[in-house]
């Protein structure tokens, strides 16, 4: 059992090795575990490392300078902002890599071990996201999101006739010309299920993210909760009962938020179903649609493209 468990130490810090490198020996750290997925390895290496005082912390090496100046910055500009964010312990500059504080547990993980605090924990998310977005919080006109607009166009990338999202396709260029305003401030463009950490304090459980390579100054709160909505299938594919329960609590902030904020939030459920191009394209290439996984998405996909294009018609109609 110990050299089995060797060997696996030895073949994570190969592929450690092969991809991004950073001599945890040489600054005193010991690799715990690799903690974002090695499809992800190309562009960064987050690990779970354990320092000299047996402390633990989580380091992130990145492949391009800009992102890591950019978790940097984002950070940096969380805490002048009073928002929660990690706590950069350390910083090495020449291996493009930033050391910080070890926060919280990952939300799926909570959730599986404190199934009574389901609801807590993903309302606490959705507090987190709402505060995040009060910063720089305006009205701004309507914006196709690039996520959707780049899978509207993907039926040309493979050279077929199937219309991908007709009826949505149709719709939201022309809620974009309608001038209709929505809010727009602070956030993150893929607040994805993984991406989340849940902080235990006393009776109080606090959500914040430790991923942000895709914060940015303009997204809609409405659509976060929206895009979470939709990552909750890959939770309820392994958990059923506890994702099931989980969404339920997400619809049910959603009520009586009025016709933007249910359009925002479905149009944010329709681009965590775009962001996995591979099943897109089997979608757009397969003869018939077998696959009870895809057809599970496919049916989903029609229901969202009904609905995102249904609510948009009604906020145009509302503007004339």
């Amino acid at each position: 059992m110990a050299k089995k468990l060797l060997m696996q130490k030895v073949n994570i810090s190969s592929n450690l090795c092969a991809k991004l490198c950073f001599p945890l020996e040489r600054y005193g750290y010991k690799l715990l575990e690799i903690l974002n997925n090695e499809n992800r390895w190309h562009s960064k290496i987050v690990c779970n490392i354990l320092g000299k005082d047996s402390t633990q912390y989580v380091s992130t090496t990145y492949a391009k300078r800009s992102d890591y100046l950019r978790l940097l910055e984002t950070t940096t500009y969380l805490t002048c902002n009073n928002k929660l964010s990690p706590r950069i312990a350390r910083i090495y500059p020449n291996d493009i890599t930033a050391v910080c504080c070890y926060v919280g547990e990952f939300l799926s993980h909570y959730i599986l071990n404190n199934s009574a605090n389901l609801s807590p924990s993903i309302a606490s998310v959705c507090d987190y996201l709402k505060d995040l977005n009060l910063i720089n919080l305006g009205y701004k006109k309507f914006v196709i999101p690039t996520i959707v607009k780049e899978a509207f166009y993907l039926e040309d990338a493979v050279a077929c006739d199937f219309v991908f999202l007709p009826k949505t396709k149709t719709a939201l260029p022309h809620l974009a010309k309608s001038n209709i305003e929505f809010n727009y401030g602070c956030g993150i463009e893929d607040p994805h299920i993984w991406n989340f950490r849940i902080l235990q304090n006393k009776d109080r459980s606090q959500a914040l993210t430790t991923d942000f390579d895709y914060f940015t100054e303009n997204v809609n709160y409405f659509w976060e909760m929206g895009y979470f909505y939709a990552t909750l299938r890959w939770f309820k594919k392994s958990h059923f009962s506890l994702g099931h329960e989980a969404e339920k609590v997400l619809l049910s902030l959603l009520q009586k938020e009025g016709l933007k904020s249910e359009f925002m939030f479905w149009l944010g459920a329709l681009s965590g179903y775009c962001g996995y191009k591979d099943s897109l394209r089997s979608f757009l290439t397969a003869d018939e649609i077998v696959q009870p996984e895809l057809k599970e998405q496919y049916k989903m996909l029609r229901f969202l493209d009904e609905k995102v294009s249904c609510l948009a018609r009604e906020l145009c109609k509302t503007k004339k």
